[in-house]
């Protein structure tokens, strides 16, 4: 317990900024003793530069390297070793990072070996949460409650997307008039009736899923040759990809049932899959997320 403990400790240490006395030389950042590369500093500071300002923006980007450094020095306290998955992840991750954003980096003055650290320090987090809540923890929490939040908070969907508006020469949305509107929507209601019936006597298993995708495959054709099925897990924490009450919407719609949603300019044919299926594993792949949105306050 007293590791446990000094993770909450480590995270109240006081963090000091010297400053440079050459030129060319970056400050000097310590926590508690431990030297911190400048480079980090730098990170935080663009991250956080958006939502802070001056004095509050200097605070908020210590509060982060003390939280940095304390994952750090606990992961090392517990004697944890990432696991292979997550290294590779992780460096798929870095490089991923480095391609797109690489020339912003350098601009501001982080090197790729910062962003690799910076990024391992969010897999030892993962990390501490799952030896800290796991089963064999020091506080538990069970699977049963991890399914019933990931059942509570996700939705896995299979969908196709229209728009209820046309494009005037200028680039300007324009409304579809009612009449084109309503005609739309009715192709869509129709289309998912065709899905729902063409399944209907099909078992709702692993098995079925297979079948039932072509079914709705097929039926998208109705739609038009250039409409594509989009896979997708959506959850209760709006990202800003669907319009708002997209998350609401799709929750009620029966597993392995099609139907249609309109929420402002869009249509959506949605068909819900079952997210811990084999055919999906959404859930294998989100678990430690969940984990973390249900645990990551209380561990912060």
């Amino acid at each position: 317990m007293k590791k446990v403990v000094s993770l909450f400790i480590v995270i109240s240490i006081i963090l000091t900024l010297f400053a440079s006395c050459t030129k060319d030389s970056l400050p000097k950042l310590s926590v508690n003793g431990t030297p911190v590369d400048y480079e980090v500093y730098l990170y935080f500071q663009d991250l956080l530069k958006k939502s802070y300002k001056d004095a509050e923006l200097d605070k908020a980007v210590k509060a982060e390297i003390s939280r940095y450094v304390a994952i750090n020095s606990e992961f090392e306290n517990r004697n944890l070793s990432l696991t292979k998955s997550q290294r590779a992840e992780l460096s798929t991750t870095v490089n991923d990072l480095w391609h797109l954003f690489g020339n912003h980096y350098n601009d501001i003055g982080v090197s790729k070996q910062t962003i690799y650290k910076i990024e391992r320090s969010k897999e030892y987090e993962i990390s501490l949460l799952v030896n800290y809540y796991g089963v064999d923890g020091v506080s538990p929490v069970s699977e049963e409650d991890l399914m019933k939040y990931f059942s509570d908070n996700y939705c896995a969907i299979r969908y196709v997307v229209g728009y209820l508006f046309d494009v005037d020469e200028n680039g300007a949305n324009v409304p579809l008039s009612a009449e084109n509107r309503n005609k739309l929507i009715e192709t869509y209601n129709s289309v998912a009736t065709m899905v729902n019936e063409s399944v209907a006597d099909k078992p709702k298993d692993d098995e079925s899923v297979e079948m039932i995708d072509t079914s709705l495959e097929n039926a998208v054709g109705v739609l038009g040759d250039s409409t594509e099925i989009h896979d997708a897990l959506v959850n209760s924490f709006s990202d800003g990809t669907f319009p708002t009450g997209f998350f609401e919407a799709v929750k009620n719609i029966e597993i392995n049932k099609t139907a249609t949603v309109v929420l402002g300019d869009y249509i959506f044919l949605v068909k819900k899959v079952d997210a811990f299926s084999n055919n999906y594993r959404y859930y294998d792949s989100y678990r430690d997320e969940c984990l973390k949105k249900m645990k990551g306050e209380e561990f912060s």
